[in-house]
């Protein structure tokens, strides 16, 4: 087998540098690269070293851009294993596989874009959901974008004309595909996918009627786990804050629950009563965003970027954390915070129920007055013991199947 992986899916998209999709593609990555080679260095960015090829029928080549950020641990492992690196700067998708014998293509992340709708024998892919035909639109997205470019597409994103011109189209042809797959051709050509939870496959056969008879097994998405490093922004104390994460995409949703956390603090003002807690807003490049929504600005504390490890220690110091997604395929951040026994409150919509269980509170997303409703819940010394305890044993049922499941993936991707 000469497989492609597309790692252009792990590289920045959109006003984001790091998104599930691309955590979920360089953990199949590596476990690909360990199935090929039996061992290497791990994703924390210590050299690679040469290994014995422990699977000879299967050859690895990847496809990246050199303009975007790429993890250098993942190029040095290319590198060092002598792994075939193409640009698609530099030449495309397509002839990258016809001028390598390319026979199986592999992208954790699917793609609209015309130059990924390639011809291959075995065309395998992840599809994380539907949130272009799921969501509702919202000016809310015109806020949040800084660049003109961006303010243009959060203005037609989401709008049902949009929908119905743009996505749909293509997905149907995707869709169509897939439906042919059922029953293959003389020359053998597949569509083949996986998804990463129950959700996610009933909305695509419930868009895609066609593909009801269609086997999509569901493997949860895996996860890298860091070691938590770092330090608390200054005037933030341990266990005194609230945390949200992605704030600079308002698909997360962030700014309701910052005005439910503002309507708190001037709740408790009103009454005379202390509350000393803030609220953390990670990724927050568009301060402006939030800031003019809120009256009691003190009270949070809105980040850029943070890397991997530090956000784990922010996750593992919060008091509690608050996940207000309007749409998720899975949901890493809640699995991140239950690792450490903090407690969770958030949506109860798309795939959050699936993952979470009974172990987070849940509100309805899209009113504010509900999810200061949870946070007052939180704030209830029983509620609060009841939740933390539950956070970790819904997480070790999580982690267990991930780990299971990555395994199960790697063996669909290349057809054992």
């Amino acid at each position: 087998m000469n497989l492609l992986f597309n790692l252009v899916a792990v590289q920045p998209i959109h006003s984001a540098k790091f998104h599930g999709g691309g955590s979920y593609g360089e953990v199949i990555f590596w476990a690909l690269v360990k199935r090929l080679y039996g061992k290497v260095a791990e994703p924390v960015g210590e050299p690679a070293e040469l290994a014995e090829v422990a699977d000879a029928s299967l050859s690895l080549f990847c496809a990246y851009d050199s303009r975007k950020y790429l993890d250098p641990a993942i190029l040095d492992a290319c590198k060092t294993q002598n792994i075939p690196l193409f640009d698609i700067s530099e030449k495309t998708p397509q002839q990258i596989i016809d001028e390598n014998q390319i026979d199986t293509f592999y992208t954790p992340l699917y793609s609209l874009e015309k130059k990924w709708a390639i011809d291959v024998k075995d065309f395998v892919f992840t599809w994380h959901g539907v949130r272009a035909l799921e969501m509702q639109y919202s000016w809310a997205g015109v806020g949040f974008a800084k660049k003109l470019g961006q303010k243009f597409e959060a203005l037609v994103r989401y709008r049902e004309s949009w929908k119905k011109y743009f996505y749909m189209p293509k997905y149907q042809d995707l869709a169509r595909r897939m439906a042919e797959s059922l029953t293959s051709g003389p020359d053998g050509r597949k569509v083949r996918t996986i998804t990463v939870s129950e959700h996610s496959r009933a909305s695509i056969k419930a868009f895609f009627p066609e593909l009801m008879d269609l086997e999509i097994p569901v493997f949860y998405s895996p996860m890298t786990e860091y070691e938590p490093e770092g330090f608390l922004p200054p005037g933030v104390a341990a266990k005194k804050y609230f945390l949200l994460t992605s704030g600079a995409r308002w698909e997360k949703n962030n700014l309701r629950a910052a005005c439910a956390f503002d309507e708190l603090v001037g709740m408790y003002q009103s009454q005379g009563k202390p509350l000393d807690m803030k609220m953390v807003i990670t990724g927050a490049t568009n301060a402006r965003a939030y800031l003019r929504h809120l009256k009691h600005k003190d009270r949070f504390v809105l980040l850029g970027y943070v890397e991997s490890k530090e956000l784990e220690f922010l996750h593992k110091n919060a008091y509690a954390f608050v996940f207000p997604s309007l749409n998720e395929g899975f949901g890493y951040p809640p699995v991140q915070s239950m690792r450490y026994g903090v407690p969770v409150a958030a949506s109860g919509t798309t795939s959050i129920p699936e993952v979470c269980g009974d172990a987070v509170l849940y509100f309805d997303p899209y009113s504010v007055s509900e999810i200061k409703n949870r946070l007052v819940q939180l704030l209830d010394a029983r509620i609060y013991a009841d939740f933390a305890e539950r956070a970790p044993k819904r997480y070790a049922q999580v982690h267990a199947r991930q780990a299971e499941d990555l395994e199960k993936a790697v063996d669909f991707i290349l057809k054992r």
